[in-house]
């Protein structure tokens, strides 16, 4: 698909979930809706004079039931569509997505999609998908408790005789904790993440967040953790404006062909400040390693380090 193609696809989209927001306006009583777009830009120096850019657009939406609404209809929809691009020298590389969950009572259902390279729909290769349902046995004021199971299409590497295993079953958690000394979510819906935010309240927190890129440990664990500043005590920018300081690991990876692709894993020291409508975020990319796969044959070197910088803004509606 052409890029030009794919733009009015996602400004469609766009169009569309705007035009259902206007025509649910009668329901503010029953349900809460918010249309939020997202977008972003960022870039990587590889080499002295060369770097990796990437674009990338979200629309997200959500549909809430209000606590004494008195419609039959799911406690809560919420989906998103994404687009992005990363550009090396004269090569792109495409990731398209989409994502959509259904919550009823205790009941979850949930699918998620994601198609990515330089020709994104050369070969079913380029695309993951999971189709999940989950039940909720644990909900209070601090502890939510989710589990479940599904299926999952994915290019596992895995082979029966001469088929690929595609298509296997894949577990579902969601575990969530709110404290005054601990903020914690561990979530298992393909690969597993964790995410936490020590002393929640307070004016300097830790955060933090650890997850699985792929299965090539160590390099693809992919983790963040930052030491923020919350710097407004009241208003509504109490929980909205920070600066922080920290560190990451980043893995960046594209597929060229069925056959052939790069990966790019670097640590990054860094600062950031944000309003949570426009995020800024710069610093230092090192101590990694850059890896070819060509003709299924890896080839690996270190990765010198260069700059780094992003910007995001979103908007609720």
């Amino acid at each position: 698909m052409k890029i030009k193609n794919s733009k009015k696809m996602f400004t469609a989209a766009f169009l569309m979930c705007s035009a259902f927001f206007v025509m649910n306006a009668q329901e503010e009583k029953e349900f809460t809706i918010n249309v939020i777009p997202v977008v972003e830009f960022s870039m990587l120096q590889i080499e002295d004079s060369n770097f990796i850019y990437s674009p990338s657009a979200t629309l997200q939406f959500v549909r809430t039931k209000n606590e004494n609404s008195n419609s039959r209809g799911p406690d809560k929809i919420a989906g998103y569509a994404s687009y992005a691009q990363d550009i090396i020298e004269k090569m792109q590389f495409h990731s398209m997505g989409a994502f959509g969950k259904v919550v009823t009572e205790k009941n979850s259902f949930l699918g998620k999609i994601d198609i990515r390279g330089a020709k994104p729909f050369e070969s079913y290769k380029n695309l993951e998908g999971v189709l999940m349902y989950g039940r909720e046995l644990v909900k209070n004021d601090s502890v939510t408790f989710t589990v479940g199971g599904g299926i999952a299409a994915t290019d596992t590497g895995i082979k029966i005789g001469e088929i690929d295993l595609f298509v296997i079953p894949m577990p579902m958690l969601y575990f969530a904790y709110s404290g005054k000394i601990i903020s914690s979510e561990i979530e298992w819906i393909g690969l597993p993440s964790v995410r936490f935010v020590l002393l929640p309240e307070k004016m300097f927190r830790l955060q933090g967040s650890c997850s699985l890129a792929g299965l090539d440990l160590p390099s693809d664990l992919r983790f963040d953790c930052a030491l923020c500043c919350y710097p407004v005590a009241n208003g509504f920018l109490k929980d909205l404006f920070y600066i922080s300081a920290g560190i990451s690991n980043n893995i960046n990876k594209f597929r060229i062909d069925l056959k052939n692709s790069i990966k790019y894993q670097y640590y990054c020291a860094y600062g950031e400040i944000s309003i949570t409508a426009l995020t800024i975020r710069a610093g230092y990319a090192f101590g990694g390693k850059q890896t070819f796969t060509v003709n299924e044959e890896k080839y690996s070197s270190k990765y010198n380090g260069g700059i780094f910088a992003a910007i995001q803004g979103m908007y609720k509606f």
